[in-house]
């Protein structure tokens, strides 16, 4: 058992961030910021999952549970566990209506349920939370992994006002005023990515998983500079003629590929956003550096702050600690 003196000290909490295509469970444990005592990671998202099945997601849950508490060398305790991405989704869970817009970045208008999982050790506290929408679009989780991020201090003056972007497979750019998040759009650009690599005529022109190198970046900037020059769809194609008539390698011209739908991506990001407003990157290291090379390309780096790996990679377990006062004030009052 997790002693009682330190219980006292410290508080515990776990965090599951289970989107569409990973699950990531942490352990966390700490007085003002947590620290991570341990952590389960696979790629068990919710689409592995039949849609809507409460005991599938809940036997995996469990089986994951037991393999967190060995992993931190701690008997089991019913700590609470949080829950955010598309586990809260038609296709996870438990479904959750969204929250509205404007969003505090406090989470103090977060839609959340809470249930609990008995074990034979007591009963965890579930607490789902959810997403928010606007007037035509719709995230589940980007917004605690936002709220996480701006708790690093050097970071906290974006929730002033500010852009986040927060690239993936469907990437998210929030914009952020005083404090709250008024609106944001999503871009399919890794989505399209995969499918144009693996289901459209142009997977034979290009290497799926490419090497980075300086040498095939450059191939990357050039399909930035063509996005910009000629836009996407009159541009597409010439990622077969690469191959067919100049005989550029499949690992590079991938990454002209990349650079094609990170640079339409980053163009707009750039039309909607006003000239002054600072842009603050979150997301993986591998996927910043190519966000950052696009701007760079287009001249307007100086506009942008990368968020550290350290605080990328636990976004989300730093986004439920944050909503811990939310859910205790929230079960004190009975509202």
């Amino acid at each position: 058992m997790i002693e009682s003196t330190h219980m006292q000290e410290k508080s515990y909490q776990i965090s599951c961030d289970w989107g569409t295509s990973s699950f990531r469970l942490r352990l966390l444990t700490g007085k003002d910021s947590p620290k991570i005592l341990a952590d389960r990671t696979s790629p068990r998202g919710v689409s592995t999952f039949p849609a809507g099945d409460a005991d599938e997601f809940q036997n995996y849950l469990i089986l994951e549970l037991d393999r967190l508490f060995r992993a931190a060398k701690l008997s089991p305790e019913p700590i609470p566990i949080y829950f955010s991405g598309m586990i809260t989704s038609t296709l996870g869970w438990r479904e959750l209506p969204y929250a509205d817009l404007p969003f505090p970045l406090d989470g103090s208008r977060a839609v959340m349920e809470r249930t609990l999982l008995q074990r034979v050790y007591g009963s965890h506290e579930l607490v789902f939370v959810s997403g928010i929408r606007s007037a035509d679009d719709v995230l589940r989780g980007e917004e605690t992994e936002l709220m996480g991020i701006l708790q690093e201090p050097a970071l906290q003056k974006w929730s002033g006002r500010g852009i986040a972007v927060l690239p993936g497979t469907h990437s998210k750019v929030i914009q952020i005023e005083d404090r709250a998040i008024v609106g944001f759009r999503t871009y399919l650009t890794g989505e399209l990515f995969e499918v144009l690599c693996r289901n459209s005529i142009l997977k034979h022109s290009v290497d799926p998983e490419p090497n980075p190198d300086e040498a095939a970046l450059e191939f990357f900037d050039l399909g930035v500079k063509r996005a910009a020059d000629q836009g996407l769809l009159e541009s597409l194609f010439s990622v077969r003629t690469n191959v067919v008539l100049k005989g550029i390698p499949r690992n590079f011209n991938s990454l002209y590929l990349s650079g094609l739908l990170i640079g339409t991506e980053v163009l707009s990001i750039l039309g909607h956003s006003a000239v002054e407003s600072s842009i603050l990157m979150g997301g993986k290291p591998s996927l910043q550096l190519f966000y950052e090379r696009a701007f760079r390309v287009l001249g307007r780096s100086a506009r942008l702050r990368a968020v550290p790996e350290e605080i990328t990679l636990i976004a989300a377990a730093l986004g439920h600690w944050v909503l811990r006062p939310v859910v205790n004030g929230f079960s004190s009052d009975g509202n």
